[in-house]
This record gives C-alpha cells, sequence and structure tokens, in this order.
C-alpha cells in the first residue's frame, strides 16, 4: 500500500525518495535498494517483562513450525554465527515471537555488511512478531527479554538498522529513548552492491563479500540514558 500524504510528510525528502527507489528497484529483476537509520536503544528504556509471559533462548528445531519472517537456511546461518534467538511465550505455550541478538560482530542483512558493536552495546539483527499476536503484548515481553540479557551481560544498549522509510518502527522504539547514531545503505544489481555507511566504510562488494563496520564508540552512548527520541548521527 502506498504511504498517505501524512506519512510522505513525517518521512522528508529523503526518506520518501528512498522508500521510492526501494519501491522501483523492486519490480527490476536483480536489482534492491536498501537505505537505513542505525539507532540505538538504551536498556533503562526498555519496558517490564508483561505478567504471564516468558522468553527463553530457543533452536533452530523450535522454529521449525514457525511462520518466521527469514528462510530457514537464513535462521541456520544466524545460529551459526552465534547471534542468539530469543522467543517468547504466552500464558498458553504458544510462540508469539522472537527476538535476534548478539554482542559481537556479524554478518546480517540486506546491505552486505559485517557490523561489530561498540563497546557496551549489542546488536539486534531484528524481530519478529507472529501475526496472530501484534496487537497483543508480544513487543514488550521481547524488548523486557532484551533489557534482560543486556544486563546478564554487563551491556547497556542495543543497536539495530530500521529502514528509513519505517514510521511505524521509528515511532515504537523512539518511546524507549532511541538515538539515531548513523546512517547505511546498499544498491544491488545482480552480484555486485555498492555499500555506504555515514562516516564508515563505502565500496562496491561482490556476494557473498561483506565490507567491515565496527561501530564507533560515541559519547552519546556513554551519557546517562535519554529520556526521548535524540539524534546523535555520526557526521559524514
Amino acid at each position: 500500500a502506498m504511504p498517505s500524504l501524512t506519512t510522505f510528510k513525517q518521512l522528508g525528502l529523503a526518506s520518501s525518495a528512498s522508500y521510492a527507489l526501494a519501491r522501483l528497484t523492486a519490480h527490476v529483476r536483480g536489482a534492491e535498494w536498501h537505505r537505513a537509520h542505525v539507532v540505538a536503544i538504551p536498556r533503562s528504556g526498555m519496558p517490564p517483562m508483561p505478567r504471564r509471559f516468558t522468553v527463553r533462548r530457543v533452536t533452530l528445531a523450535d522454529l521449525a513450525a514457525q511462520p518466521i519472517d527469514i528462510s530457514p537456511e537464513q535462521q541456520a546461518a544466524r545460529l551459526a554465527q552465534g547471534i542468539e534467538c530469543l522467543a517468547a511465550f504466552n500464558a498458553d505455550g504458544a510462540l508469539t515471537g522472537v527476538v535476534w541478538l548478539c554482542a559481537h560482530g556479524c554478518s546480517e542483512g540486506d546491505i552486505a555488511l559485517h557490523t561489530t558493536p561498540p563497546p557496551g552495546a549489542a546488536w539486534d539483527t531484528g524481530m519478529w512478531i507472529h501475526p496472530d499476536h501484534r496487537m497483543g503484548r508480544t513487543f514488550q515481553a521481547l524488548w523486557a527479554a532484551v533489557g534482560e540479557w543486556l544486563a546478564a551481560r554487563g551491556l547497556a544498549w542495543s543497536i539495530s538498522a530500521i529502514a528509513d522509510y519505517n514510521v511505524a518502527s521509528m515511532g515504537a522504539h523512539r518511546r524507549m529513548g532511541l538515538i539515531v547514531i548513523g546512517q547505511m545503505g546498499g544498491l544491488r544489481l545482480g552480484p555486485w552492491q555498492y555499500v555506504w555507511v555515514r562516516g564508515g566504510p563505502r565500496g562496491w562488494v561482490r556476494a557473498p563479500r561483506r565490507l567491515r563496520w565496527r561501530v564507533p564508540a560515541m559519547a552519546a552512548l556513554t551519557a546517562p540514558a535519554p529520556s526521548h527520541c535524540q539524534d546523535a548521527s555520526i557526521a559524514a
């Protein structure tokens, strides 16, 4: 569905153009366009675990019967890198969503980067909520689990990449104290992708190669946690 005029106003010119380019390349064989905000969420802004929910680490076998948004091959590739999958279960024991976390470098996502989080932070490679439970408390349960996972490892921040035109996701993360710390993008043409990170690496790579990016330690990530959305974008 096409975004509304209000959504375009919220996006601004650059993100609206990015959305249009993503739509255009979706209709061109072998082409893809991705542009994302790199955001940090403070552990202190994450919610408490809702009642009657439990979260535990799961394996590929646990996910086999679930309509996860990535293929079994992608799931296996994440787990093989040491990316942990935490799943939320409701009072009936049903798996209602998952989140993927790693505290080390990993190769993940549509943009050909191998990304390493800065000290004190972990990389959130994705969250999925079962379609039947998107109006419930699974989102809260998963973010509560992220907070507990970070605390157990002495970490204070979760870092992730959100498509620059995903207004709903940015809004949900703002309520937890989102800080925008950078941008990244990739234009794929066949086996080649031009990758760029604002203030970081850029260049053409051929699959399966990826550029390496260590997210820089920033003052914003060592200061007291924010109480509202901020923009601490890396200077170009």
